[in-house]
């Protein structure tokens, strides 16, 4: 059977580690959970750079099945009309712009993507929304960073609302998480739900169209979760449907 190809955004930072630039030496970034994950579910794994030629995202978007929008750097705040906060971390418009576009090509061609932390809010922004650029920003939310050696050790619960697709893909009213962003979604963004809440009324999941599906935790560091599992596989089966169909 045809593997679906997803592809990923490499990050321009290495996640959840300081960015100390080389100028002699520029990388890009990927995660082995990720790719491992995709795997897992009988998919395959190609890593689309940030590049500054945007012109080349429609010839990604006719080699891949699905998009996978992965963590990282805060988002610029003036891609949603906002000054910076001192709050908000190190930033790579770069990758913002190009994201923002592959997200926009992938929906009007039909082709699904899940976005985890960092691609739920690049996906909210891409729609027209915005975001907390600290929680602490949001009132009555709690402290949803990591802690320790950022193993995504901390926990809470989330709850998933009846009658959305995550809702059918997880099969559960309330799962168990890991959580680890300082960021989340102020004003949700038209042509999207919200798909799941924690008790303090941050969004951790929205969806929209098609397979449009984002959540704020980390499936992929979960890899023996079968909430995460089945996350993984309803998104690459959806992108099997999309072999050569896509339009």
């Amino acid at each position: 059977m045809t593997r679906p190809v997803i592809g990923v955004v490499l990050a321009l930072t290495a996640e959840d580690h300081d960015f100390v630039p080389q100028p002699a030496y520029r990388f890009e970034y990927l995660k082995q959970q990720y790719y491992e994950a995709i795997e897992q579910q009988g998919g395959l794994t190609i890593g689309i750079p940030s590049t500054e030629r945007l012109e080349t995202i429609e010839q990604y978007c006719d080699i891949i099945n699905g998009l996978l929008l992965v963590g990282g750097e805060d988002v610029n705040p003036s891609t949603y009309g906002e000054e910076l906060d001192p709050l908000c971390k190190p930033m790579m418009p770069r990758r913002d712009q190009f994201e923002c576009q592959l997200i926009d090509a992938c929906q009007r061609r039909q082709i699904p993507i899940l976005g985890i932390c960092r691609g739920l809010q690049i996906m909210n922004i891409a729609f027209g929304g915005t975001l907390y650029q600290d929680l602490s920003q949001m009132p009555g939310a709690a402290n949803h960073g990591q802690v320790g050696e950022l193993d995504f050790s901390l926990r809470h619960q989330v709850e998933i609302v009846p009658g959305t697709r995550l809702h059918q893909i997880v099969g559960a009213d309330r799962i168990e998480t890991n959580t680890g962003h300082h960021q989340g979604i102020k004003q949700l963004a038209n042509g999207l739900t919200v798909s799941a809440k924690t008790a303090d009324g941050v969004i951790e999941a929205i969806e929209g169209n098609g397979f449009t599906i984002a959540v704020q935790w980390h499936p992929e560091a979960w890899s023996c979760d079968p909430y995460s599992r089945k996350l993984f596989a309803g998104f690459c089966e959806a992108g099997t449907t999309t072999i050569g169909h896509k339009k």
